[in-house]
């Protein structure tokens, strides 16, 4: 289901819609910046970018204390259209969360992800989570090797109660938490994603510096490594205020150049020698402050293990022209970097989490966001089928259905009225075939009461009875029913099928014929047939 639904819902987004960009927020000692960030083909496009100065100093391990003052600016640039997308990450300092790799026998991702649900797995390789109260751990795996039987994993964990007022302060500046990310894993990522492809397998290494802390970010795509500098509170102070210093020379400053430089070394070779991290070609360095002359030219001055560069996150990117003028005005560019890296971060909706080396969001209910994103687009769909189809059949009943229900009706109104009058036309013929009867009936009576008899059949039927050949010339009845029938034929054959005709009509009896006799000079014959006219009773 883990992979379904994002196939799913990557297949169907072209109807389903759903953003997968969200603005990333970070927070200064002194102000609030929002980045809204897209990477299409390898080319990293800044958007937007905004920044809003707070009332006063905010402690970052205090954020509950003041994050009504933090909401109240928010809303402000939201207000001021000083930021568009509803989704948004925050990014949450080192000093707040932990963050370790650590090594584990090899295990699928299945297997992982069943183990990982159960605290005190962590706890056993990390004992350190087992003395926080109601902890949360991330995780995200960097190498699963069973030949080398190793799984490398980067896990950050805190308190629950340590975590939620950051997504609380989204929440109440009416924007959806969609991740929540450790600094050192922003800035890792927006690196990586601004490296040239040739470069991103070789060892990466960020300086990064706060008004509270100094760390260095080292990866490879096998490994990641952060390692805070111990430097004491006096020299943190002294370097967060060392911008407004005219020029940090002299015996003073070098003895804290010293001293910061070697920590720095210290822990560049412990990455190199413990963690077999090879030399690195450069040390980016990132600042959380407007000004870094002054810090660069110290630390330039004191350390030579490698070169450094003041990070400029904007190189290699494509800024929108508002974006532009505004960075224009700033000389330290580094200190947006971690709020680009949470930017180019997506929600995961479609199978895609954006591009970077490390996949790590302190959010609990991500996994659930997630979900409910792909599902939500599925629903769109099956909704704007649903609709479509409602229209689609609409449309047919109204353009098809009901003109077909109207003539319908039409015709069958006029097949009930063609019914109506074929069966008045069935009782007129009933009526009149009735009526036939009866006058065929009374003709009939009057036929047999009218019936002629005797020589009227007999005048009637016998032309009929004459066969070819035979001519009468005379017919007699006497008054004693005698009939004389006279006549000429041409063989006696004639007379005599004659005189058989007149037998089988049964209107004479025994009729008598006399021996034809030949006429003289020619070929006829005259014959005469006498019999007794049968009478009809």
């Amino acid at each position: 289901m883990a992979k379904t639904l994002p196939k799913i819902a990557s297949f169907l987004r072209p109807i389903g819609k759903g953003s997968d960009d969200l603005v990333a927020v970070k927070l200064h000692t002194r102000a609030v910046t929002v980045a809204e960030v897209r990477h299409n083909s390898n080319v990293v496009n800044i958007d937007n970018l905004a920044s809003a100065g707070l009332p006063r100093d905010l402690d970052m391990k205090n954020l509950s204390r003041q994050q009504d003052m933090v909401v109240d600016v928010l809303r402000t640039m939201r207000e001021q259209s000083m930021f568009s997308a509803q989704d948004a990450g925050i990014v949450i300092p080192s000093g707040v969360v932990t963050l370790r790799q650590i090594n584990l026998p090899f295990m699928s991702a299945t297997e992982l992800a069943k183990e990982a649900r159960d605290v005190s797995f962590w706890a056993e390789v990390e004992p350190d989570i087992a003395k926080l109260e109601d902890p949360f751990v991330a995780y995200y795996t960097l190498v699963s090797s069973e030949n080398d039987d190793l799984t490398r994993v980067v896990i950050g964990y805190a308190e629950l109660a340590t975590i939620r007022p950051w997504s609380d302060t989204l929440l109440g500046a009416h924007l959806n938490p969609a991740f929540i990310e450790l600094e050192p894993v922003s800035l890792a990522n927006y690196l990586y994603t601004s490296l040239p492809a040739d470069e991103r397998r070789q060892s990466q290494a960020i300086l990064h510096i706060s008004s509270e802390r100094m760390e260095v970010i080292a990866f490879q795509p096998n490994r990641f490594h952060t390692v805070k500098l111990e430097i004491s509170e006096f020299d943190q102070v002294l370097l967060s205020e060392i911008e407004d210093v005219e020029q940090p020379t002299g015996d003073f400053w070098d003895e804290v150049g010293g001293r910061v430089a070697n920590t720095l070394k210290q822990a560049i070779l412990f990455l190199q020698e413990e963690q077999d991290f090879p030399p690195f070609s450069v040390i980016y360095v990132a600042i959380d402050a407007l000004r870094g002359q002054n810090l660069m030219w110290l630390l330039d001055k004191h350390f030579s293990l490698a070169p450094m560069t003041l990070w400029n996150p904007t190189s290699a990117a494509n800024m929108a022209q508002p974006v532009e003028s505004l960075l224009s005005q700033v000389s330290n560019k580094s200190g947006f970097a971690s709020a680009f890296g949470l930017g180019l971060r997506k929600l995961g909706t479609f199978g895609d989490d954006g591009p970077g080396i490390i996949r790590l969001s302190l959010l609990p209910q991500s996994a659930t966001l997630r979900r409910n994103r792909q599902m939500g687009v599925i629903t769109r769909t099956m909704s704007k089928f649903f609709l479509l189809a409602v229209l689609l059949m609409g449309g047919w009943t109204v353009g098809v259905v009901v003109p077909s229900f109207f003539e319908s009706q039409t015709n069958s109104r006029g097949f009930d009225n063609i019914r109506v009058e074929a069966q008045a036309s069935q009782e007129r013929i009933n009526s009149i075939t009735q009526k036939i009867q009866s006058l065929d009936e009374e003709l009939n009576n009057i036929n047999v009461a009218k019936a002629r008899s005797g020589k009227f059949t007999m005048m009637d039927t016998l032309p009929d009875l004459v066969p070819d050949g035979v001519e009468l010339s005379a017919y007699e009845l006497t008054a004693s029913n005698v009939v004389t029938l006279r006549g000429t034929a041409i063989s006696q054959d004639v007379v005599y099928l004659f005189q058989t005709e007149l037998i089988n009509s049964g209107l004479i009896e025994s009729p008598t014929a006399n021996t034809p006799e030949a006429r003289e000079g020619t070929p006829y014959y005259d014959f005469t047939i006498t019999g007794t006219l049968r009478q009809e009773s």
